[in-house]
């Protein structure tokens, strides 16, 4: 049987991908939160530890007014009128030229005091030209005269670089109109001389003269062209009756701009031989209805018909040699034409660039000529701004007397809480890397080939015991139903023939849930109408019996031994069409049991055996040896994978194992699937199908 394939929309493999991630980072936050907790706590911690221990600092405060601009009209920029002016000047204030020349002021000022760090900030108000500006410092009477000397080196730098910015703006005006002089003179000369050149008026007649003949030049070579190809393709015959319906179309008044000739000489004669030969084929049908074809005058019709042939023949051989000489003619006058075209296209071209030449000149000088004139009225109005400056900058309050404070504490708490998140979340994002193990049905699908055959939803216990059995009249809901889907998945799953009857049932370590599926398939499969037998393979550890409450030998141990019939070691359980070949007591090593001839001979009988299914719940693979020995002499395999505990890893080691025993995988069956997940929307929305309410007429079964 061949191995069922997933159909791939690759429409959708981005978007899943980016799904697949998003559920394992959820499902990772969701398991470590409490990492990120600690986290944010010691980060919160550390930061009011560490600020408790600052000296105290000293707050002073001082006040300015800005304002100014230099606006110039037509595009010529030299403003600061415009949206990002304050926050530039908050900036100026701040920057470290400022303040390193305000530490050069106060040293030399007064150098009694003694010089300490300074931290300063500008804000504005809003809505206003007030700048109010706040120095924090560990000296109070530095951080009083540092904040002065700031507000006074900010002035003097804004009054200088007024006055900076007007001179550069006047030199570089200058030095525009001194460009604009000497292209606009070059563009008059080049003008002058064209015109002494050429005559503008004769090559603009010239090239519109030359233009209208090139077109029509290209349009009777097109139609050469065109006549040539159809007399390339059609046969004699077909090149008469279209010089005969040509002239039939001239004599109706729709001529061509270019007519086909009417057929002369060879080819008309053609045309008048196949006339008559028609009215005698007409004629001898008609007298054929009355007379035998013996008739006299039968058989002359039928010898003028042979003569009227033997005729066409021969004007048709004629019309061939007249076709192959119109073919020639217009070959060569096709030649003609393209030698023509290519001279005419020459001139027109030469034509075309020496108006264009002129044009662009003309265009050059007449730019020229604006751009001068808007320079010069720019020159004008930034000597006038610059004499009559309106620049306002001001000193509204001096720094104010310093006062003692802790500054920073709910700011230093925030930055520890915030780094103590991002730190943890971190943390949590590197294990969502590392932590491997399978999260959703996405992610299963993205990371392994193999086909996903159905969820198994989780299923809570009491205490951590073992999920209990389905059982009849079931009211576990959705947990039923999962394997009711898988049961149907296996049953519709491959139209092939013949279907598999025994399915081998493993996982990759302990823990993954296999034995619970297998009991849980085989229940289902029983309630389905199926006569099932539900076989313990791990001959380890295997706990089947347990689930049945009945003893563990004797069993398949015993029947591979030797020592009873393997009908004598089944045990028929409570449910109906479900019969139990228990593990039976230890013996030699299982690997060894599955390789012997026992086995063989154990297999052919079973499934000789009047059974339906045949259920093998086996050991793990990467466990034994056992599972690997035994899987390549099943029709398929069910590889269980449980969510959130399944390491890819090591499932596909698991997998890589049995592919290369040539083992049938069918596919994956992930176990304890998340229900809160986003992917089982439906089951939350559909939740009253699945309530523990049952309807008195519900039939009672699996």
């Amino acid at each position: 049987m061949s191995q069922s394939m997933q159909v791939s929309n690759p429409a959708n493999d981005s978007s899943h991908s980016m799904l697949s991630k998003i559920q394992r980072y959820t499902w990772t936050f969701r398991k470590w939160w409490w990492v990120i907790v600690i986290t944010f706590i010691l980060g919160t911690s550390w930061a009011a530890w560490t600020d408790s221990k600052k000296a105290p600092s000293y707050i002073s405060n001082g006040r300015m007014i800005v304002g100014g601009r230099i606006a110039l009209p037509q595009g010529v920029t030299l403003s600061e009128d415009n949206a990002y002016f304050y926050g530039t000047q908050s900036r100026i204030m701040e920057s470290i030229q400022v303040r390193q020349k305000a530490a050069t002021q106060v040293e030399a000022k007064s150098p009694e005091l003694r010089a300490s760090p300074v931290y300063l900030s500008v804000t504005q108000e809003r809505g206003t030209s007030f700048f109010n500006l706040t120095a924090v410092g560990e000296e109070p009477n530095y951080t009083q005269a540092f904040l002065n000397a700031c507000m006074e080196q900010y002035v003097k730098w804004r009054r200088e670089k007024w006055q900076d910015k007007v001179n550069q703006k006047m030199v570089e005006l200058t030095d525009e109109q001194m460009r604009g002089d000497k292209q606009l003179d070059t563009g008059l000369q080049d003008l002058l001389d064209f015109k002494k050149k050429y005559n503008v008026a004769a090559l603009e007649d010239e090239g519109n003269s030359a233009s209208k003949r090139l077109a029509r030049l290209n349009e009777v070579l097109a139609l050469k062209k065109q006549e040539l190809q159809l007399l390339n393709v059609l046969t004699v015959e077909q090149n008469i009756d279209r010089k005969q319906q040509s002239q039939t179309s001239n004599a109706a008044g729709d001529s061509a701009s270019d007519p086909i000739p009417a057929p002369s000489g060879a080819e008309e004669e053609y045309l008048k031989a196949k006339h008559q030969l028609e009215l005698i084929k007409a004629e001898k049908l008609r007298r054929s209805k009355v007379m035998r074809p013996k008739h006299p005058f039968i058989v002359r019709l039928d010898a003028e018909i042979e003569q009227q042939q033997g005729l066409i023949e021969q004007f048709l051989e004629q019309s061939k040699a007249l076709l192959a000489n119109r073919r020639d003619s217009i070959r060569l006058e096709i030649e003609s034409l393209e030698t023509s075209k290519k001279d005419l296209e020459e001139r027109t071209m030469e034509l075309s660039g020496r108006l264009n030449a002129y044009e662009r000149i003309k265009i050059k000088v007449e730019q020229t000529k604006t751009q001068q004139t808007m320079l010069q009225s720019s020159g004008q109005k930034v000597a006038v701004d610059g004499r009559l400056q309106d620049d306002v900058v001001e000193v509204m309050d001096q720094a104010s007397t310093p006062e003692a404070t802790k500054p920073g504490f709910v700011k230093d708490v925030s930055i520890g809480a915030l780094s103590g998140i991002f730190v943890g979340v971190l943390i949590v994002f590197l294990i969502g890397l590392l932590d491997d193990r399978v999260t959703s049905s996405i992610e299963l699908r993205e990371r392994f080939p193999e086909p996903l055959l159905g969820h198994i939803p989780h299923e809570g216990s009491a205490g951590g015991a073992r999920v209990s059995m389905l059982s009849v009249n079931n009211k576990q809901g959705v947990f039923v139903e999962a394997y009711r889907n898988l049961r149907s998945t296996l049953h519709f799953m491959s139209l092939e023939e013949p279907r598999p009857k025994a399915f081998l049932v493993t996982s990759a370590v302990p823990g993954e849930g296999k034995s619970t599926v297998a009991v849980n398939l085989g229940m289902i499969l029983a309630g389905g109408g199926s006569k099932t037998l539900l076989i313990d393979a791990d001959l380890r550890k295997g706990l089947l019996h347990s689930y049945f409450e009945v003893e563990s030998a004797p069993g398949l141990i015993e029947v591979l031994n030797g020592d009873l019939s393997w009908r004598d070691a089944v045990v028929e359980t409570k449910i109906k069409n479900l019969s139990l070949l228990p593990r039976g007591k230890g013996g030699a090593g299982p690997a060894e049991y599955f390789m012997s001839g026992e086995s063989d001979k154990f297999l052919k009988d079973v499934y000789a055996a009047g059974y339906d299914r045949l259920i093998f719940d086996s050991a793990p693979i990467l466990a034994t040896d056992d599972t690997a020995c035994l899987a390549p002499k099943i029709d398929a395999t069910l590889f269980v994978v449980r969510s959130e505990v399944s390491s890819m890893r090591l499932t596909r080691s698991a997998l890589d194992a049995l592919h290369k025993r040539q083992v049938n995988v069918l596919g994956l069956i992930l176990n304890a699937a998340n229900l809160r997940s986003s992917e089982y929307h439906y089951y939350h929305k559909y939740g009253d199908y699945y309530s523990d309410t049952r309807q008195a007429s519900e039939p009672k079964s699996v």
